[in-house]
């Protein structure tokens, strides 16, 4: 099976395109065209443009959770599409998001800027469910990951206001998508706030396929300790990963030790970049 990716939004951009921080990749698989998030805001839909992507043409869009850099630009991208189209995530996406900073004194929110209403407005259809969706017969989503591996949790700082009060925020919504191809599957994750080994376990235990060929996306290890980050590469070299486009939340020194372990599989998935997998 070949997949097509085009990456729309991220931290960093090829010349001639905008970059900005979050991720919005544009997927082509299995006669379907699946838009993975949409970036902070404008950008997704002014690189598509760039790129010679049409969004009107997409069969539907994914969200990776509900944090703004993932969801921004969503309203933007359904007045451009301008018809019904399906949004599939998790019933946890619209929780009230925010972050805590200076012993809990600094509040900033960092959630989906949009009511479910505003969005169905503009033609979303929401497709909401803690487990799997599948969008074509070897394309799914993860649903919600289990934590499993005692080294990776959701950072403390990450909160759900109700009223005047916040709560630790699991991340419950953190899912990925799964393309399940030959070689093995393909996971494209947003941030994996649940930890991208979690991901993963998920998606093997999901897919029946020990091996693992291509992680795309954030992995969230900008701020993980040097024990975190080789576990994590072990188990990449457990799995038998063949390809690393890493990118957005995944950090400059944690991206160097991915590359370094993994020279020829490995690469920096900027907006602007196109490829074609396996």
């Amino acid at each position: 099976m070949e997949i097509k990716v085009s990456t729309l939004s991220e931290n960093t951009a090829l010349h001639g395109y905008i970059g900005e921080y979050g991720l919005s990749l544009f997927i082509e698989a299995e006669n379907k065209r699946i838009l993975f998030d949409t970036g902070l805001s404008f950008s997704a839909y002014h690189n598509a443009q760039i790129m010679g992507i049409d969004l009107t043409k997409i069969d539907c869009i994914v969200l990776s959770h509900g944090h703004l850099d993932h969801t921004g630009g969503l309203a933007e991208i359904l007045r451009r599409i301008g018809k019904e189209t399906e949004v599939i995530a998790h019933p946890d996406v619209f929780e009230p998001r925010y972050t805590l900073r200076d012993g809990q004194t600094q509040e900033k929110f960092i959630g989906l800027p949009y009511s479910r209403e505003e969005l169905e407005n503009r033609g979303a259809h929401f497709t909401l469910s803690k487990e799997p969706v599948f969008i074509a017969p070897h394309i799914m989503t993860t649903g919600e990951i289990p934590m499993l591996t005692e080294y990776e949790k959701v950072e403390s700082n990450l909160h759900i206001k109700d009223g005047g009060n916040f709560s630790a925020d699991k991340i419950a919504d953190d899912l990925s998508l799964i393309i399940n191809t030959e070689v093995g599957p393909v996971v494209f994750t947003g941030c994996g706030h649940r930890g991208v080994i979690n991901i993963l376990f998920h998606a093997r235990k999901l897919t029946g396929n020990e091996k693992v060929y291509a992680v795309i996306g954030g992995i969230h290890l900008y701020r993980a300790n040097e024990e975190r980050i080789q576990r994590t590469i072990s188990e990449f070299k457990l799995m038998g990963i063949q390809k690393l486009g890493v990118s957005h939340c995944t950090g400059f020194h944690a991206s160097a030790k991915i590359a370094e372990a993994f020279p020829e599989g490995f690469f920096l998935n900027n907006a602007g970049n196109r490829f074609i997998l396996p």
